[in-house]
């Protein structure tokens, strides 16, 4: 067969050029009509010359079809089209968007489509959507004290209360022999005080004992007359609930407030926000106001102040989009010119830069980034093993990969699910091999330390610490070359813990923790992506057939559902609307926002919070969370945030979302 000159060779394509076409249609009218006139003026050459242009055309276009074939030649739609081969689609143009904070007086509407302007630019911005200034979805305010008193000062924002005052536990008279005193102090019970020798000598006791049950130095603690006075720590916070004396004879004890004066009630409820808030920062310059400030645009507070205290100015996020396509940039503080004039709209900002949209991608730009995307078709890294079990396994929903790359075991992280409680017996399996029982004596901390200190007996183990919320985990180091496995038991007692597992991976191994799929499908796939000669980790055990037949064990974690439940109390806001379907809708996006935590992600209470002020009409939102490993077991709610372990996965349900008013 002759190897072809034009056309698709073995060098690539080959497109016939004018002369050539032209030369082989001459040579084809002499060869049918013999020796006739094909001078370019003549009709046969003129005839020649029009189809030869024809015919060259269509060889570019021939051309032009065989490079579009591939990535680096292809070009337009046909470069879209190349691309999908590999998963991808051109980016298209994007607007930049920024969430303006909009300052003006509460209850004021700013419709979708209000304009505004950057300062130093002529690029105008439209709102998306309708916005209502609003202290129940705010992003900045201006808070005044506006008399001093002998009183609590009080600031909720999204139900975390910030308080300052200067408290004293005060009795009626003496304490006398007998006499005893409790004290609860943000929440925390202080160690019960005996009667010493003198009524002096008691307070003296008793402010000591206070100052000592609080070892962060939150507060100074000084006896005065039948009584202790408390002093707050600038950014720390007292609430003292009402005190407990017992025995006969015993005073009345309660609490009482100093006067003090309005700039420093300022300063240091300013100084409590910024150093305790998650979601708001706070500034005090001078004289008796100072500001609040969301942390994030993207989540903003509700704010409510108690007596003596007033909100002088509200501002509430507002989301604006260019008009025009394409890299605008919107930095911070930028966005200023109000285009639209509204009543009660005063004042527009953007706290945080925006997000830059782009131009519609290039194809030098796509190309690149074909390229780049290739890595996920790689094995072996942590990287594309996680990429691919995502990608190419149906059902996987979430994965995290963890590797040990030295040659010890990793540290082993045991969590009880709760305390323990008096009858509780715990027996312990190191190798299989039972190495002795703990049984409660005094408290659940006594527990902890009891088995951090049985563990360590072993010979295998280098180091046992207790730790973690409420005490209630176990980090075990082994020595160098050691690994084990090990087991508890808890029996005995009104209840009993159950624990969850981590870490402990042996030398040179990787964990895959992985959420959706078969099992089958999850450890083929692994066995593809494993480097040889690494071992897998976890707690499933498949056993797969290899190319050669052969049989593979691999190991992965299947993530331990942790079952949130969430009670939430709405204070509603008179000024706004509260759809009908509220509770329903509010139930919904905290729902919504639970299915985006993936693998290892903790429970953010303030976010929870956040979601509730998606729906209006929202004044205050009080939100409390309870973790359970398994249905059955009763909730026992708490307002702080829930701890989710690298191997687990928050699951939510409507049916365990509770929204009240």
């Amino acid at each position: 067969m002759t190897t072809p000159v034009f056309g698709v060779t073995p060098q690539g394509f080959n497109a016939m050029r004018l002369p050539d076409i032209k030369d082989e249609l001459e040579d084809l009218f002499i060869a049918e009509f013999g020796d006739i006139n094909l001078d370019a003026q003549s009709v046969t050459g003129q005839i020649i010359g029009i189809f030869s242009k024809v015919l060259a055309d269509d060889w570019e276009n021939l051309q032009d079809v065989y490079f579009s074939q591939y990535p680096n030649s292809a070009s337009g739609i046909s470069l879209d089209n190349v691309v999908q081969l590999n998963g991808l689609t051109r980016l298209a143009a994007l607007r930049t968007s920024v969430i303006g904070s909009a300052t003006g007086t509460p209850g004021t509407l700013i419709p979708a489509g209000s304009l505004a302007r950057l300062s130093d630019s002529p690029e105008i911005f439209f709102s998306t959507a309708n916005a209502i200034i609003s202290n129940g979805s705010a992003l900045a305010n201006t808070v005044t004290v506006s008399a001093a008193a002998a009183q609590q000062y009080t600031v909720l924002l999204s139900g975390n209360q910030f308080v300052y005052s200067i408290p004293a536990i005060m009795f009626s008279g003496n304490l006398v022999s007998g006499n005893t005193i409790s004290v609860r102090i943000n929440g925390v019970n202080s160690p019960t005080v005996p009667f010493n020798t003198s009524n002096a000598q008691t307070l003296t006791d008793l402010a000591n004992v206070l100052i000592a049950n609080f070892s962060d130095s939150i507060f100074s603690a000084t006896p005065i007359t039948n009584g202790v006075r408390l002093v707050p720590v600038l950014g720390k916070q007292i609430i003292v609930s009402a005190p407990n004396v017992s025995g006969g004879g015993a005073p009345t004890a309660s609490v009482v407030f100093s006067n003090t004066n309005a700039n420093t009630v300022a300063q240091y409820l300013s100084a409590n926000i910024n150093a305790n808030s998650t979601i708001a920062s706070s500034t005090y310059a001078s004289g008796n106001t100072f500001t609040i400030a969301a942390r994030n645009s993207n989540l903003p507070y509700a704010i409510t102040v108690g007596t003596n205290l007033l909100i002088t100015s509200t501002s509430s996020p507002i989301p604006f989009l260019a008009q025009n396509y394409g890299p605008i940039a919107a930095p911070a503080n930028s966005l200023t010119e109000i285009v639209t004039p509204i009543a009660g709209w005063t004042s527009l900002t953007n706290p945080q830069a925006g997000n830059t949209g782009r131009n519609q991608e290039t194809d030098a730009e796509l190309r690149i980034r074909r390229a780049q995307s290739l890595h996920s078709q790689g094995a072996a890294t942590v990287e594309a093993i996680r990429s691919r079990l995502l990608q190419e396994v149906p059902g996987v929903t979430s994965v995290t990969v963890f590797e040990n790359v030295t040659m010890t075991q990793d540290p082993i992280s045991i969590v009880f699910s709760i305390d323990f409680v008096t009858g509780n017996t715990v027996q312990v399996d190191l190798e299989g091999s039972n190495i002795g029982s703990v049984s409660y004596v005094s408290s659940s901390l006594q527990v902890m330390n009891d088995l951090a200190a049985l563990i360590l007996s072993q010979p295998q183990i280098k180091a046992v610490s207790v730790g973690g919320t409420g005490n209630r985990e176990l980090t075990i180091e082994m020595n160098d070359g050691q690994e084990i496995e090990i087991d508890f038991n808890v029996s005995g007692g009104a209840s009993q813990p159950t624990y969850s597992e981590s870490g402990g991976r042996p030398p040179k191994s990787f964990e895959a923790v992985v959420e959706g799929g078969t099992d089958a499908d999850v450890a083929l796939k692994i066995w593809q992506l494993k480097p040889a000669g690494i071992q897998t980790f976890g707690n499933t055990h498949v056993v797969i057939t290899d190319s050669q037949g052969n049989p593979q064990g691999i190991d992965f974690t299947r993530a331990t559902p942790v079952y949130i439940w969430v009670l939430v109390s709405l204070t509603l806001n008179p000024q706004e609307t509260f759809p009908a379907n509220g509770q329903e809708l509010v139930s919904q996006a905290i729902l919504a926002y639970g299915n985006t935590l993936g693998i290892g992600i903790d429970v953010i209470i303030q976010r929870i919070q956040a979601v509730c002020f998606t729906v209006p009409g929202i004044a205050s939102a009080t939100v409390q969370l309870a973790r359970t490993l398994n249905l059955s077991t009763t909730p026992s709610y708490v307002s702080t945030d829930i701890s989710i372990g690298e191997t687990e996965i928050s699951e939510w349900d409507l049916s365990r979302i509770n929204v009240s008013i």
